[in-house]
């Protein structure tokens, strides 16, 4: 009876989230990931048993190599206990892994960088001076192929990683920050440190899918949705001095505004002008 259930749940994540064996995410990984999100956002509960090796190649039809690698990378994070003889159940979660994602206001910038700092880790994986994208020598106002400091990085919550990060500045703006700790530091902060006068923001934020680098870098399966965020960042001036975009993973992050019921000539609406705390995220920009 215990099995039925579990087998259900295996067909229902084969069939909702199918593995794509053209990315660079191994099968045993993208099976990973699927049952560690049931596992962690408690649709598995512990002691459940969640099937043995035959059970996940039926289910998401892979080998039985495959099948293995994925139950004894969860038993190695503690997410699972594997037993001969009784299957392989969910585990009790580890405290750190139980970490309550992150909440942002939609119109926030700067706001709590202390805690940022405190609570998340960032790893540079890219940085370099490359010629602008035409979207991006567009968005900050520059000729079409002029050099811009390009900066990827992923910031972590806790164990698991929770945004990409890709930056441009343009090349005289990426001087005045050159050798500086962006792991340490967010890039905005080390622009007005530098003296850049940051001023105001465009942000878009919209919803997309994880390519296979994404997915590898924020361990999820390629093709996984993914919260959009897109910031144009001027100076005093109107100067365009950064482009980001970061990608977050929906599980650790979320978008969270507090509105008030207001009435004038138009009618009744909501708004959030005014409002005490409208601009705290619990992410800076950047």
């Amino acid at each position: 009876m215990a099995w039925q259930r579990g087998q259900g749940m295996i067909g229902k994540q084969a069939g909702a989230a199918r593995l794509d064996p053209g990315t660079r995410v191994p099968l045993y990984q993208q099976i990973y990931v699927i049952l560690r999100t049931r596992i962690e956002e408690g649709a598995l509960a512990p002691g459940e048993r969640i099937g043995g090796e035959m059970e996940i190649c039926e289910g998401f039809g892979v080998s039985r190599i495959t099948a293995r690698r994925a139950l004894n990378e969860l038993a190695a994070d503690g997410l699972v206990v594997r037993a001969r003889g009784r299957g392989t159940r969910v585990a009790d979660l580890r405290p750190e892994r139980a970490a309550r994602p992150l909440r942002a206001s939609i119109d926030g910038l700067l706001e709590n960088v202390d805690h940022i700092g405190r609570t998340t880790a960032v790893r540079v994986l890219d940085f370099g001076y490359v010629a602008a994208p035409p979207d991006i020598a567009q968005a900050l106002g520059l000729a079409p192929g002029a050099r811009v400091q390009r900066a990827v990085r992923v910031r972590r919550l806790g164990e698991r990683p929770m945004s990409y990060l890709t930056t441009f500045v343009p090349e005289d703006i990426g001087a005045l920050i050159e050798g500086k700790d962006m792991s340490r530091t967010p890039l905005l902060l080390l622009l007005e440190e530098a003296g850049v006068p940051v001023a105001e923001a465009q942000q878009t934020i919209g919803a997309t899918v994880a390519d296979a680098d994404v997915a590898l870098a924020l361990d999820i399966p390629a093709g996984g949705p993914l919260i959009e965020v897109r910031r144009l960042v001027r100076d005093r001036d109107g100067r365009a001095v950064e482009h980001i975009r970061i990608l977050y993973r929906p599980d650790l992050y979320r978008f969270e505004m507090t509105m008030q019921r207001v009435a004038d000539a138009t009618g009744r609406r909501w708004t959030a002008e005014g409002r005490p705390g409208a601009g705290n995220p619990s992410e800076p920009a950047g």
